[in-house]
């Protein structure tokens, strides 16, 4: 989690605790000071209970759900190009000023101490491939990144001291060195799924705790306050579920 969001997040806490509380304390009869001070500090000890869980998060090794679809797009692509293709694709990637990766052929690579097989196809490895790719005679420590593997190809690997990279490991390797493909080939667009994305946009939450904390201040000073609390309450669960479950 990037550390401006993060930020973020616990500013939108703040607030909606904060909004959220106010106006149950004024509902119930309490002063308008004294229930001032204890929106604030409800909304301070939000705030450090949903900071605690964000930090405890980011130590989760699971993808996140962005990253899930970022991922199954990448594995699509890369199934999508050519042998020669993909070759290159790693070899560009992979490739550093200091390790320079070299070619074997196609679907094959290598630098100083690492030799990578690619298989990328919307069929797992299985126990033959990782059997081609154990007979080639080098000393250097054999790699396999694939989208996926079968069990018993699995167990033959480890058993061959050959390493296997999935689809969880190659992504994470190429998000870390800011190298995913600008493009994705098999990505359709889809203009009614675009718009209902910008409607769920994470973006649009600021929006809708604005309204609602305008909303909820009116509900402060009206002779009619529950009009105003029910609309505002509403505009508020909508910025926390957009917030929350909307789209990056």
């Amino acid at each position: 989690m990037k550390k401006s969001a993060f930020i973020s997040d616990l500013i939108f806490t703040y607030l909606t605790t904060f909004l959220f509380t106010l106006c149950l304390f004024r509902y119930v009869g309490i002063k308008l000071i004294p229930s001032f001070l204890l929106a604030l500090v409800c909304g301070v000890l939000g705030t450090v209970a949903v900071g605690a869980y964000l930090q405890s998060k980011r130590k989760e090794l699971f993808l996140k759900k962005s990253d899930e679809r970022l991922k199954e797009k990448l594995l699509l692509h890369l199934a999508l190009l050519s042998d020669e293709k993909k070759t290159q694709f790693f070899q560009e990637r992979l490739s550093s000023p200091t390790t320079p990766i070299k070619r074997f052929g196609r679907l094959r690579i290598y630098d100083d101490e690492y030799f990578y097989y690619l298989h990328f196809s919307l069929s797992p490895v299985n126990a033959d491939d990782v059997l081609r790719f154990s007979r080639l005679k080098t000393g250097k420590q054999k790699n396999v990144l694939c989208a996926s593997i079968e069990e018993p190809a699995q167990a033959l690997a480890e058993k061959l001291k050959i390493e296997v990279l999935t689809g969880d490991r190659v992504f994470a390797l190429l998000k870390s060195r800011n190298a995913l493909p600008d493009v994705y080939l098999g990505e359709t667009p889809n203009e009614r799924k675009r718009r209902f994305t910008l409607w769920l946009s994470r973006a649009n939450a600021k929006r809708f705790l604005v309204a609602a904390a305008l909303t909820l201040f009116t509900a402060l000073f009206s002779p009619f306050p529950y009009y105003y609390l029910l609309f505002g309450g509403v505009l508020l669960l909508s910025a926390l579920f957009v917030h929350v479950f909307g789209y990056e």
